[in-house]
């Protein structure tokens, strides 16, 4: 008897020891969103806001069809650009191939980050980069149109040509250290002075 019971505890033991370790992984949520294909058609669906890594947001995305059907992954391929609640993001060329920036400022200047899986003070995390667009640059500033990665480093030097036109909002910037917040704002009061508005 003690030998079964020995037997039928070592099996249970093995068995247990020898199942994968798999991380769990949460059900998909999916709100309201829309991507915008290759020939500039825009197509309403389902798009899954918990992906397992947050960084896939800016390679790729799971959409689900308005008609039905299963997530499926969409990547640059298939879409331009894609958007789902407040969040919108396009793909621009990057490093010999195509990312996805989302846009966190939108106006005559346009400003875009870019999140990726790297290492902050050799340990693993996820870092950012940003991005900045004159959508109204002309004549030797024609360059500032098209979207050109921004150091945290030197940001404010990098942002002088693009906010030259409203000299004080650029100079309220913190020369040392770079905060998305206080960047954005800075655009979005830049951008006011832009702004059309019907009479």
């Amino acid at each position: 008897m003690k030998k079964l019971l020995s037997l039928i505890f070592i099996s249970a033991a093995l068995t247990a020891v020898s199942q994968p370790k798999k991380a769990p992984k949460m059900a998909p949520i999916t709100e309201p969103g829309y991507y915008v294909g290759k020939k500039n058609d825009t197509v309403r669906g389902q798009i899954r806001v918990n992906p397992d890594d947050i960084t896939n947001f800016y390679k790729s995305f799971e959409f689900q069809p308005a008609k039905g059907g299963k997530l499926m992954p969409v990547d640059m391929k298939k879409a331009r650009a894609y958007g789902f609640g407040d969040r919108h993001f396009i793909a621009i060329p990057y490093d010999g191939g195509e990312i996805y920036v989302e846009r966190i400022a939108q106006g005559r200047l346009n400003f875009y980050k870019y999140r990726f899986n790297g290492k902050i003070d050799g340990y693993p995390a996820v870092e950012t980069e940003y991005f900045a667009q004159d959508t109204r640059a002309e004549g030797e500033d024609a360059g500032l149109k098209e979207v050109r990665k921004i150091s945290t480093k030197f940001y404010k030097k990098e942002l002088k040509p693009y906010m030259k036109d409203q000299a004080m909002i650029w100079t309220d910037l913190d020369k040392f250290t770079f905060s998305e917040p206080a960047v954005v704002n800075a655009i979005n009061e830049f951008n006011n002075f832009y702004t059309v508005t019907a009479d």
